[in-house]
């Protein structure tokens, strides 16, 4: 929020721009775009041209992903786990 005061920085969030919403997870837009069109995170709403991402929804979407990842225990797996150079 480039430009913003301290006024609005101060006021909580409840919907958020599609590079807020990347920004939030810590990933790019384009990651983003991947992973709602993958069905990881929620589809923004459009409001007359503009589209939103609900925080709970996309915390949400997030935390479906973290138990699901810990549950899956295959991404642990180092393919070089035991390999001597």
């Amino acid at each position: 929020m480039a430009g913003a005061g301290p006024r609005e920085t101060s006021i909580p969030r409840f919907a958020l721009r599609r590079q807020e919403a990347a920004a939030s997870l810590g990933i790019s837009a384009s990651l983003f775009d991947n992973w709602v069109d993958q069905g990881f995170m929620p589809k923004g709403t459009k409001i007359k041209g503009v589209v939103l991402w609900d925080t709970e929804q996309i915390r949400g979407a997030w935390q479906c992903l973290v138990e699901s990842d810990a549950a899956d225990p295959q991404d642990d797996n180092n393919p070089f786990d035991g390999v001597i150079a």
